[in-house]
């Protein structure tokens, strides 16, 4: 598993869901993944983020592996979510 098979994982969720008319609209890019650690942050417009929320948690299969995809927070800037989540990486680590 990769990051196209992810990110086409997430376009046919949207396509499939929300059709091509919203589809049009979402602006999707993965900013940062790492599959070791089970973690990604994407980026969207502000106006599709619940579209975008909602896609990911519709998604049971990636490249015939069954995932469960479970966004935990949403910011208004890259650079805030990656802030918390260096923090809590962090903590984890230090736990």
């Amino acid at each position: 598993m990769d990051q196209s098979n992810i990110l086409r994982a997430i376009w046919q969720s949207i396509w499939r869901y929300f059709g091509m008319k919203e589809a049009n609209k979402i602006g999707l890019w993965i900013s940062q993944l790492n599959l070791e650690k089970g973690y990604g942050i994407i980026r969207c417009s502000h106006q599709t983020k619940e579209i975008i929320i909602s896609a990911l948690t519709l998604i049971k299969e990636i490249n015939g592996n069954n995932v469960i995809i479970s966004p935990i927070k949403a910011s208004g800037t890259i650079k805030t979510i990656k802030a918390k989540f260096e923090n809590k990486l962090l903590n984890d680590m230090e736990n």
